[in-house]
């Protein structure tokens, strides 16, 4: 398959529907057979709780983490509550409560509340809140219905528009999981606008690096969106989700469980997952760097370890930092983090096994020039000697 030789308007199955009442903009995509209904607006409190009572659910079990239970789910539980009976849970914010003693914790007080067949999870907030309303759906009586509320870029241009549902162990991130897929995504671009600047910059990344990997088409467009500032109107974000949707939305039509072209939104992952891992529970937030960041941090070793292999030309790495100073990434945030740390995780990736290769390789999605991946037997991914990770990961943390 030709990633290069698609046309970006056929991206994505991200058909538009007329414009709804009060500003409303629907979407969706396909996945595995099934349509998810995507809809985005500004201060839409009402019309979410509406779209949700359409599901007739008996039980409303909105997961969320404390921060944003009281900015935004505590005030839609509220609204549920007033016709369906509606458990709020919420776990400390950060990357380290993405566990499975938090998701045990939510399946028990789940089951007290008296959760059916009928019922309904709602993750409202991020992506780690995301994750494991996902995982607490897909277990549940083996499949609870799920709808997605993202409060942040990241989750509503990555994290939620996946069938992938997974928490963290000790050893990597996202290796206890399932696949399970939403029902429905509902977005307030008005909130996920008030967040800060610096979770604005993450969010942002997930975007270049779809664009850097899979689509180079849209790398124009985010030139003139990307600012360090991160001062982006709601009116910007929701060009910046447009643009995921479209390849991500293409993606999993084709690949639903992102096991060959689907690979591809792994790109940056092996080392960014590494990266924030290492750095979990160490910064003031919970989170010494964030998801986005980690992944943008990625990129440039996964750049900087292609062009050592002779694939990747000093051009294509130029556009990488091109693209990441654009969005304002520091390199500072590596301060304090061991490479042999961040090489315990790696040999941990959640990738493992998608090809063969012996102890001393990691695999990993490559580019040969921006927008064009190494590709071997649709796989996406390449042996990479660990001598080469090891290098690329010392000279990312010794220039942070």
């Amino acid at each position: 398959m030709d990633l290069q030789a698609r046309e970006p308007a056929a991206a994505a199955d991200a058909t538009a529907a007329p414009p709804l009442p009060s500003g409303l903009r629907e979407r969706s995509f396909d996945i595995a057979g099934k349509r998810v209904r995507v809809v985005l607006g500004e201060h839409i409190e009402a019309e979410m709780a509406a779209a949700l009572a359409e599901l007739d659910a008996d039980r409303f079990v909105v997961v969320t983490d404390a921060r944003v239970a009281e900015l935004a789910a505590g005030a839609l539980a509220e609204r549920l509550e007033r016709t369906t009976p509606t458990l709020l849970l919420s776990h400390p914010p950060g990357e380290e409560f993405k566990n499975l003693a938090t998701l045990s914790r939510f399946v028990d007080l789940a089951l007290d509340f008296g959760v059916t067949r009928r019922s309904v999870v709602v993750a409202v907030g991020g992506g780690i809140p995301g994750n494991i309303a996902g995982v607490l759906a897909g277990l549940l009586f083996r499949g609870l219905r799920l709808v997605h509320v993202p409060t942040t870029v990241i989750a509503a241009c990555d994290s939620v528009l996946s069938v992938k549902q997974a928490v963290n162990t000790g050893h990597a991130k996202n290796t206890v999981g399932l696949y399970h897929i939403p029902e429905a995504v509902l977005v307030d671009l008005a909130v996920v606008a008030n967040g800060s600047p610096r979770d604005l910059r993450s969010g942002t990344c997930e975007t270049v690096k779809n664009a850097l990997a899979i689509e180079p088409a849209q790398i124009p467009r985010l030139r003139r969106l990307l600012r360090r500032e991160a001062d982006y109107s709601p009116a910007d974000l929701g060009e910046i989700f447009e643009l995921s949707l479209a390849v991500k939305g293409r993606l999993l039509l084709e690949d639903p469980y992102e096991k060959h072209a689907g690979v591809l939104l792994e790109y940056g992952h092996t080392v960014g997952h590494a990266l924030e891992l290492a750095g979990a529970g160490r910064g003031p937030g919970g989170d010494m760097i964030k998801h986005g960041e980690a992944v943008a941090l990625g990129m440039t070793a996964a750049a900087d370890v292609a062009h050592r292999a002779g694939l990747l030309d000093a051009e294509g790495l130029a556009v990488h930092e091109e693209l990441i100073d654009r969005i304002g990434i520091c390199r500072c945030l590596t301060v304090g983090i061991a490479p042999e740390t961040v090489l315990h995780h790696i040999a941990y990736d959640n990738k493992r096994g998608y090809r063969s290769c012996d102890g001393s390789e990691v695999t990993m999605v490559l580019l040969r020039a921006v927008g064009a991946p190494l590709n071997a037997e649709q796989r996406y991914l390449t042996p990479v000697p660990q001598t080469l990770v090891a290098a690329a990961v010392h000279d990312l943390l010794r220039r942070g």
